[in-house]
């Protein structure tokens, strides 16, 4: 079977896009041109070579530098817009309305630019759900924290740390999972 009908089989069978990604390197990374018609039996036959190993290593290192920088972002815009809000909230502005709201906006849209390239690299490893809840609970508690105590007792930066750091961890683990699942 050619190359490109195994590319097409693996794009429309039901593997997470993390594994196809990495059966499309293996593929594309192969001498011969002849490859068996079953997309699951050649899955099965990659997962076991040393050079599926090393692919899959080198793309969840790439896809976790790539969360690690999300994440920091989303620490320092996420702070900088509950700032905002809460200046807003208690009209104490930083140095006026003007500069204040400038600031936030920017940081607010920093926050959903993270937010999508955090979860679309998320979603190639079918994790979504497992980060979504940890995601929306820190930021629930950020915002409770935020405006509930004063200014001198801010949790919200330390929140938001925590949150970076369990996924920082949980990702690496959940992703080999999730590649190595069969």
């Amino acid at each position: 079977m050619s190359r490109e009908v195994i590319i097409q089989r693996i794009e429309k069978s039901d593997l997470i896009d993390a594994k196809k990604e990495l059966m499309i390197d293996l593929v594309n990374s192969k001498k011969e041109n002849d490859f068996d018609k079953k997309v699951d039996r050649l899955y099965r036959q990659f997962s076991k070579s040393s050079t599926f190993k090393k692919h899959a290593e080198k793309m969840v290192v790439r896809d976790d530098e790539k969360l690690k920088i999300c994440n920091m972002m989303l620490v320092m815009s996420v702070t900088l817009t509950l700032f905002f809000l809460k200046a807003v909230l208690f009209s104490s502005y930083v140095v006026n309305f003007s500069v204040d709201a400038i600031v936030g906006c920017a940081a607010l849209v920093f926050s959903f630019i993270n937010v999508r390239t955090k979860y679309r690299t998320l979603q190639q490893y079918d994790l979504v759900r497992d980060f979504v809840y940890l995601d929306v609970l820190s930021l629930i508690l950020c915002i409770l924290f935020k405006m509930f105590f004063p200014v001198q007792v801010d949790f919200s930066l330390i929140i938001l740390l925590v949150d970076y750091y369990l996924c920082k961890k949980r990702f690496k683990e959940k992703a080999f999972q999730k590649l190595e699942a069969q």
